[in-house]
């Protein structure tokens, strides 16, 4: 099972908590992004939950979230996304639609849902995989889609050609 329990819901980017939008307003700002209000496609806000773990399994890991607050936001270029713990702090990623593929995530063996992305995310030198843990609600499966339907507009997969001595 998950070591979460996740929920998610869709909002609009003012919804976020206060620091999260603060950061992402700020990167808006930094990489001349345009007006967030104005370019959010799609907002959503995942809120997770550790579950109870053993004494043992708490000392070997050490000091963790046991909230960790998700806000993803969605425009037609960027997909950018802050997390939030209380341990952890504020972590913000970003990455150009044009640089990922993405598809949705369900794991058979750990129960848990989420969007997986592999690309370049914040301009790292190789390709860098990574995911969103997201709940099971409609909003996060439509939320799924639409980042990927959005990179699909902006970075369409290329169409391969056959051999020559294929195509007769």
């Amino acid at each position: 099972m998950s070591d979460y329990m996740r929920t998610t819901r869709e909002c609009s980017v003012r919804q976020l908590h206060p620091e999260q939008l603060e950061a992402i307003q700020s990167y808006f700002q930094e990489h001349r992004l345009g007006d967030l209000a104005a370019e959010t496609l799609l907002c959503c806000e995942t809120i997770s939950r550790r579950k109870n773990s053993s004494r043992l399994v708490s000392l070997l890991k050490g000091e963790s979230d046991t909230t960790i607050q998700t806000g993803i936001v969605l425009t037609p270029q960027w997909l950018i996304w802050v997390r939030r713990g209380e341990h952890s702090g504020l972590l913000l990623n970003a990455a150009n639609l044009k640089e990922i593929r993405a598809r949705a995530y369900v794991s058979i063996f750990t129960k848990d849902t989420g969007l997986e992305i592999l690309g370049y995310i914040d301009h790292s030198k190789g390709l860098v995989q990574g995911y969103i843990g997201m709940g099971t609600e409609p909003a996060a499966q439509k939320f799924c889609e639409e980042v990927i339907k959005a990179i699909f507009i902006v970075n369409p997969p290329s169409k391969r050609s056959l051999p020559r001595w294929l195509a007769g």
